[in-house]
């Protein structure tokens, strides 16, 4: 389906559909190494698919640890919901945490083999990851959450008047209108600078590929994501809620990310059992996307939680 490329012979690549919420076709990829003692299921972000994380899996194959990942709903080669191919779409936030529990019980668990199973998952898919935890505490050992997406950063638009304006436009029906700034694919708009990360390599590479390929092409969230976004982060960040989880976590924080912002994930921080916060202060939003030696460091504070 991707580019796949495994440089590593001791790898056995597989990809395929699963059927999630509603019948939607979801995509998915297993990496399992020969002899793997722990699995590491990826849950991806906004505009994000499992395409983009093949250096960060490759890293996590050459430590001996198995990875599954899937492509959110209308993210990469999973079903589209929006009114165009680029356009990110969500009928319910649910449906994302209950694809998750599928493509477990359907796919991660059968191949298990009583291997140590964790969780990890970036902005968007931190998101959709604290909400399982919350719901359910019962599949993983340990949980990374890399710059979860507990607070929009909505720019010049306050947050409460962000969610006026898109339950404003959900009531009058323009629910698959793309929000404020987003819209269709366009690669001249493309710019590192806006970007989640300050590597240039991995910018331009990850932007070849969606050149190239159209089911990499997503690029803005439509007003109903923008809601039920805004649902899910006010579910995730209730007190009650945060306190349910009982695995241990660590929250991974960028210095200089403008995609969410911090205030909620010290309060996420505070208030559970057991998680430790670990800022990376020269860091853009996609820390495992970074430069080599931001990268290295983060690879070893994984790596270390994991063992």
């Amino acid at each position: 389906m991707g580019n796949i490329k495994l440089d590593n012979e001791e790898v056995f690549f597989e990809d395929g559909y699963f059927l999630g919420q509603k019948n939607q076709e979801i995509y998915y990829r297993q990496y399992e190494v020969k002899n793997s003692e722990k699995v590491v299921v990826i849950s991806h972000g906004f505009c994000e698919a499992s395409e983009k994380y093949v250096d960060f899996i490759n890293d996590l194959n050459k430590n001996n640890i198995s990875v599954y990942i899937f492509d959110h709903r209308g993210h990469g080669y999973s079903g589209r919901l929006g009114i165009d191919n680029y356009q990110i779409y969500v009928n319910d936030y649910n449906d994302y945490i209950k694809d998750l529990k599928e493509f477990l019980d359907s796919v991660v668990i059968h191949n298990l083999s009583g291997r140590r199973l964790f969780l990890f998952g970036h902005s968007m898919g931190g998101a959709i990851s604290t909400s399982f935890l919350q719901d359910y505490n019962n599949y993983f050992e340990k949980a990374i959450l890399s710059c979860p997406m507990l607070e929009i950063d909505t720019g010049k638009y306050p947050l409460s008047l962000s969610k006026i304006i898109a339950n404003l436009f959900c009531i009058i029906k323009k629910d698959k209108s793309y929000v404020f700034g987003h819209g269709p694919f366009d690669k001249d708009k493309c710019l590192i600078e806006s970007s989640g990360t300050s590597c240039e390599k991995l910018f331009n590479n990850y932007l070849n590929k969606m050149i190239n390929d159209d089911n990499l092409k997503t690029s803005g969230a439509s007003f109903k994501w923008l809601k039920e976004a805004f649902r899910l982060t006010d579910k995730v960040n209730k007190i009650e809620n945060i306190k349910k989880i009982e695995i241990p976590v660590i929250l991974f924080q960028a210095g200089k990310d403008t995609f969410v912002k911090p205030n909620k994930q010290n309060i996420f921080v505070k208030n559970m059992k057991n998680c430790k916060l670990i800022r990376k202060e020269n860091s853009k939003h996609e820390i495992y996307f970074e430069r080599e030696e931001i990268r290295k460091d983060y690879l070893n504070d994984v790596l270390e939680f994991f063992k």
